[in-house]
């Protein structure tokens, strides 16, 4: 069993303008496909993608869901 857990330290995930910035640019910063999720750089999708397939099921705020487009 994995368990991962993030949370910001203000409880809050968006800036003023409601933007999710940088938590979530680095989703699209690359060529690397993470299947369908994002384009990240090479170095990151290898150090995330073992994790990610080890996840059953991701679990988030329905805020942050409707900030980010469901992802």
């Amino acid at each position: 069993m994995v368990m991962h857990n993030v949370v910001s330290v203000d409880g809050f995930i968006v800036d003023a303008r409601d933007d999710v910035g940088p938590l979530f640019e680095w989703y699209s910063n690359g060529d690397a496909s993470l299947g369908g999720v994002g384009h990240l750089s090479q170095v990151s999708a290898e150090y995330v993608e073992p994790v990610w397939t080890r996840i059953g099921t991701p679990v988030t705020g329905r805020r942050l869901l409707d900030i980010t487009n469901g992802w």
